[in-house]
């Protein structure tokens, strides 16, 4: 970096924008969008790159793959993940948890889709929802 090269740190406004919007910032993240140095999306990728929230969101897997495991057999109740779909990408779940708390870089891009995978309700890490998980989890794992 030469001297004549000024870091733009994001403002507390583009910080608090970022926690705000971060749904948004993240479709934005999964489909392409480049961050301008300051922005809220800078911001949001600064925050999906640290070590804190990487670990946040392998927490979020384990409890899916825990649900799992205690699941009893009751009326399944909104929002609870899909038995069959999580048993059957329990690879990709644990290989997407490595990862993230691998002492390697991850892409802000990679982490975006998986807070989409895992905010989507109607997405197929739920059983009201539809779609491929083992797919989805395979992209986020090229991504990453």
């Amino acid at each position: 970096m030469s001297a004549t090269e000024i870091i733009e740190a994001p403002s507390i406004s583009a910080r608090i924008l970022a926690r705000l919007c971060g749904s948004r910032l993240d479709r934005q993240l999964d489909a392409g969008a480049a961050a301008e140095p300051g922005s809220a999306l800078d911001a949001h990728m600064s925050r999906l790159r640290s070590k804190a929230h990487r670990e946040h969101l392998s927490a979020e897997l384990r409890r899916c793959g825990t649900a799992v495991l205690c699941h009893r057999v009751v009326s399944p109740r909104r929002g609870q993940v899909d038995v069959t779909r999580v048993r059957d990408a329990a690879n990709l779940i644990e290989r997407v948890e490595e990862r993230l708390l691998a002492q390697r870089p991850v892409s802000p891009r990679g982490t975006a889709k998986l807070r989409l995978l895992l905010g989507n309700r109607a997405g197929p890490l739920y059983s009201r929802g539809s779609g491929d998980l083992c797919a989805d989890l395979r992209a986020v794992l090229r991504s990453l």
